[in-house]
């Protein structure tokens, strides 16, 4: 059950987990700093859409159909999705956002579906021409097959 009730409304849908796929999962640079002592809980989990790596350096999910690997971050309070949204380049009602927050399925490890925030990429045609796509939706493993 979420909890958080008071927290986080989204037209009177109250969230307190977040689907991370980049460098907020755990071990990359973003966890460290954000994450890091914040959160009690990180489970594996898929969602839908096209993944694609940019070349500043993180990923950017766009709207699909292909499983997306990353984590399920759990409690995220207002002070945590405001920090989020700060890292993300989100405002709410802006129209020039990096990233917009929106609400996803996501399957967890013990076949759970549940709705977590999760931060789509805003510029597709960006992403496309000059990102890579990964075909298997795996940011972690991508950047592992990069460094060696």
């Amino acid at each position: 059950m979420v909890s958080y009730k008071k927290d986080l409304k989204n037209g009177g849908l109250h969230l307190n987990r977040v689907f991370v796929y980049g460098t907020l999962m755990k071990d990359f640079w973003n966890y460290d700093k954000y994450l890091k002592g914040r959160i009690s809980r990180i489970t594996p989990g898929i969602t839908y859409g096209l993944l694609y790596h940019l070349p500043e350096g993180y990923p950017a999910l766009l709207a699909g159909t292909e499983a997306i690997k990353g984590e399920v971050i759990e409690p995220v309070d207002e002070n945590l999705i405001k920090d989020l949204d700060r890292l993300e380049g989100y405002v709410e009602g802006r129209s020039n956002n990096l990233y917009k927050r929106e609400v996803k399925t996501v399957l967890t490890q013990d076949g759970e579906k549940i709705n977590c925030w999760v931060y789509i990429y805003a510029d597709e045609r960006y992403a496309k021409e000059n990102g890579i796509l990964i075909p298997d939706g795996d940011w972690r493993k991508f950047m592992e097959n990069r460094r060696n």
